[in-house]
């Protein structure tokens, strides 16, 4: 784990420093400045030459391909190891539960926590945890070079970030009902498909294939108008990241018109163009609560049917010292 936020880390830097080098060329190449030559050299680089330039660049760009392959590799094994794990221990769970408790409802009511919800899953850790880590700590030190021109501007733009994290954890907290609600209904159907398909012959016998396909009909429809709703809010959370991102630049540009010190022009131009690289960043951390809430939706309904089996065992425990006092 600690190797793939390193290696995330290491990418992010990578994928920095290659756009900025190239301002780094023109200055060499032109004689002419440039605002990211300059940040070039704020970070301490200096290219003396555009045969060194060259160097630098393709050594950048092949660090780049060896971490970006070793990283999604390292990334997709861990995922698929913590969906292995989680996934045996259900079905270990589950296959020990006694008769009654594992009757309680249709077998197809189970199915969806082996698939919708194990992919939930993967994304809590790699989408969730792994990029919370790797863009935070890349973010913390974009927040450093930028305090290093602007101070005053940077603290502006930490807290409007914050608030902007703060905003969108209260949503995806909101949307946890419709999430839970869109998956209920989808299992629901499931449970109704399997244990229609296990009927078959018997809905054959007694012509109820009609009723089937209209009770099949209703709970889609149950399903379609959740899933709805959900969408809605998926959509506004969606939708919103892009827009705050640069309503938060545009705050930024407002109050760089009068605050105190003033900042230079060529500060400025830095500024935002530093500004602007970590916008990626931000909207994969951004994008964090709503992922780690429907990982974590999808974890609880797991641990309650795994809870089940040891409820069931604590029970029965507790009958058989009844019975001997």
């Amino acid at each position: 784990m600690a190797l793939i936020i390193f290696a995330g880390v290491l990418q992010s830097f990578i994928s920095f420093l290659l756009p900025v080098s190239i301002g780094d060329f023109f200055s060499l190449q032109f004689q002419a400045s440039s605002s990211k030559g300059r940040l070039l050299q704020l970070m301490g680089i200096h290219l003396s030459s555009v045969s060194v330039f060259f160097i630098f660049f393709l050594a950048l760009l092949l660090l780049k391909g060896i971490v970006s392959q070793a990283e999604q590799w390292l990334s997709l094994k861990e995922g698929e190891k913590f969906v292995k794990m989680t996934r045996e221990k259900l079905f270990t769970s589950q296959l020990n539960q006694e008769a009654i408790i594992f009757q309680r409802k249709a077998y197809g009511n189970y199915l969806l926590r082996y698939s919708n919800d194990l992919k939930a899953v993967k994304n809590y850790l790699l989408l969730g945890v792994l990029s919370a880590y790797k863009n935070a700590i890349f973010l913390l030190v974009g927040f450093v070079l930028l305090g290093m021109i602007h101070f005053q501007l940077a603290v502006y733009l930490i807290v409007l970030f914050l608030l902007l994290l703060t905003g969108m954890y209260f949503l995806a907290n909101y949307q946890n009902k419709f999430i839970q609600k869109s998956r209920d209904r989808r299992s629901n159907l499931l449970a109704f498909v399997t244990k229609s398909f296990s009927r078959y012959s018997r809905i054959k016998e007694m012509n109820i294939g009609k009723e089937t396909i209209n009770r099949f009909n209703i709970k889609s429809g149950q399903l379609y108008e959740a899933n709805l709703k959900n969408y809605q809010l998926e959509s506004i959370q969606q939708s919103l990241i892009p827009f705050l991102q640069f309503a938060m630049l545009g705050g930024l540009l407002f109050l760089s018109s009068f605050i105190t010190p003033a900042i230079t022009h060529g500060d400025a131009l830095v500024f935002v163009l530093v500004t602007l690289m970590l916008f990626s960043s931000m909207r994969r951390i951004l994008k964090v609560p709503g992922i780690l809430n429907k990982g974590i939706i999808s974890l609880q309904k797991i641990e309650e049917l795994m809870q089940e089996q040891a409820s069931t065992i604590q029970i029965a425990n507790e009958e058989m010292i009844t019975t001997e006092k």
